[in-house]
């Protein structure tokens, strides 16, 4: 299948106009017009996930962080980014990277991660968007849809130590760790996968705990002063499954050979 329609299919699935604009998706690296036999999936472009991707023959690596992400002025050996992109490059292996695209878009990561979690009740969307883009692939209209936190509202309570128990079970996680009160009562539950801080703000009244990655010391501090609740489920940790989610929606338009590469987690306890 050629590189070209992979991304027209990855185009209706995660428009890149979802994404925050900040951010760096899309062909990172690479030619749209190679034919693709073997695609990788990973969270980060490692070198670990490089050489699994060569010794695989690995023609097109889908990353969720993008390999390519602030400027760079030189690709050489001398810096380890340097080294990635030289080795990519030389081993003809493409980039693709689908990151807030991928978090905010309807049957997204945030999605995914959240029916993980196996909870009973309706989820809704935080600050719901909808436009439609022209997919040049396709020669097509299409409309999409997303939003940045998804709120799970139970059908019943559970306790923020219960909830955090079934966390730790559902994403096969050694620990978390969590900001309040374990005996309080939870039936609204936010969600935004990785580093997602800076929409606590966003849910705050919507929500009775919000989950995310990379919580810093002052905005938990200032979460625990006024009442509030929140998990640190870790960032790798809340979005490890991107890999599983690529899996299960490129293997509707690829029949080609698909492999899935993990990272160990990042921190270790002493």
């Amino acid at each position: 299948m050629k590189l070209r329609d992979i991304i027209g299919e990855l185009k209706t699935k995660y428009n890149p106009r979802m994404a925050e604009d900040w951010d760096n998706v899309g062909l990172l690296i690479g030619d749209e017009n190679k034919e693709i036999k073997k695609i990788l999936f990973c969270l980060d472009v490692t070198e670990n996930a490089i050489e699994k991707a060569i010794k695989n023959d690995v023609n097109l690596i889908i990353s969720h962080h993008p390999v390519i992400f602030s400027g760079m002025k030189r690709i050489n050996n001398e810096t380890l980014h340097g080294r990635k992109v030289l080795k990519l490059i030389e081993s003809g292996i493409a980039v693709y990277s689908i990151h807030t695209n991928a978090d905010f878009a309807i049957n997204g990561l945030n999605d995914f991660v959240m029916e993980k979690l196996n909870l009973d009740g309706e989820t809704k969307i935080l600050n719901e968007v909808s436009f439609e883009d022209y997919n040049e692939v396709k020669h097509c209209m299409e409309r999409h849809y997303g939003g940045t936190v998804r709120i799970k509202i139970l059908n019943e309570g559970i306790t923020l130590e219960n909830l955090v128990k079934k966390i730790k079970y559902e994403l096969g996680l050694p620990y978390v760790r969590f900001v309040g009160d374990k005996n309080r009562i939870i039936k609204r539950i936010g969600l935004v996968t990785g580093g997602g801080s800076s929409f606590i703000g966003h849910a705050k009244g919507s929500v009775d705990v919000f989950l995310t990655g990379d919580l810093r010391y002052h905005e938990a501090l200032d979460t625990l002063e006024e009442g509030g609740l929140l998990v640190d489920i870790g960032h790798l940790e809340s979005e490890y499954l991107f890999a599983d989610l690529m899996e299960r929606e490129v293997s509707k338009f690829f029949d080609g050979e698909m492999i899935k590469h993990y990272e160990n987690q990042i921190f270790q306890l002493g």
